[in-house]
């Protein structure tokens, strides 16, 4: 049984954290959403923050002003700087 996450986030220039996490929380335009091992199969515009879990125990909070969250197999990956054309 997997219990955790991959998580790969990235801007435009590097990749700014890849490992596991235990869950993840972030936030939306319908308001805060967490993303758990088996989570369905998730796309999102993300804003605001993003709190990754380390399987370690410690806490990552990641600044997001805009960007594109995708949930497929247990992989998490956020694309930082996407322009919405809103």
């Amino acid at each position: 049984m997997e219990d955790k996450l991959t998580l790969m986030i990235r801007n435009r220039e590097e990749v700014v954290f890849n490992g596991d996490v235990k869950n993840i929380s972030g936030l939306n335009k319908k308001g805060k959403f967490d993303i758990l091992p088996k989570h369905a199969n998730f796309i999102s515009l993300i804003g605001q923050t993003l709190i990754a879990r380390l399987v370690e125990g410690q806490e990552r909070i990641f600044q997001v002003e805009n960007g594109v969250l995708r949930v497929l197999s247990n992989k998490v990956e956020v694309y930082l700087g996407v322009k919405t054309g809103d």
